[in-house]
């Protein structure tokens, strides 16, 4: 009584239906360094999603970038990032201010889970040999080097009990020194602090 080709019609659309409610071509992951060291722009590591801790482009604007570098920039955009420093591979969560031909600001900011084991480390800060110094205006935790083939780059990075964030700086038309860079990273990375409630 059955037609054998309304049979086999229902069992192939039912089992559209079950793929589509799966999901698309979204990759889901469970993240960590090991599993995944590059996130493209648009994805996050876990930081994003660590309990307490939020977002890198909730801790600063544009309006905190513009005052600090004494630039205007357009609004952050969120992205991530994998990184690997002599080894050591960890994920971070990033927010990126970028001026065409002009300043590139990316405050990039991990949490334990984003480490090898979920341990978090602070990794020594160095750029081709050139080895970072402390920014004692920021604490025991804070160093500041300059890119060690271009000078017109520089990174802070701050690491503090529950999180480490960098910000790496670009002025790629030479119109600030190494001492320029620094000095308005330290005041974006003061912003940053104080958002954390540090």
């Amino acid at each position: 009584m059955h037609n054998p080709r309304v049979r086999t019609f229902l069992t192939v659309l039912a089992l559209m239906l079950s793929l589509a409610a799966c999901g698309g071509d979204e990759e889901i992951t469970s993240g960590g360094a090991s599993e995944k060291p590059e996130t493209s722009e648009g994805e996050t590591s876990v930081t994003e999603t660590a309990m307490g801790v939020q977002p890198a482009c909730d801790l600063a604007d544009e309006a905190d970038v513009e005052a600090a570098y004494a630039e205007d920039v357009p609004p952050g955009f969120p992205g991530g990032g994998g990184h690997d420093e002599d080894g050591l591979q960890y994920q971070s969560d990033n927010c990126g201010w970028e001026v065409e031909d002009g300043l590139d600001v990316t405050l990039a900011v991990s949490v334990a889970e984003d480490y090898p084991d979920g341990e978090l480390v602070c990794p020594e800060l160095d750029s081709f040999g050139e080895v970072g110094t402390p920014v004692s205006e920021l604490g025991d935790g804070a160093s500041w080097v300059i890119d060690g083939v271009d000078p017109n780059e520089g990174t802070l990075r701050v690491c503090l009990d529950d999180l480490n964030f960098d910000i790496d700086v670009e002025s790629p038309d030479g119109s600030r020194d190494p001492d320029t860079l620094r000095a308005q990273s330290v005041a974006l990375a003061g912003v940053v602090l104080a958002n954390l409630g540090g």
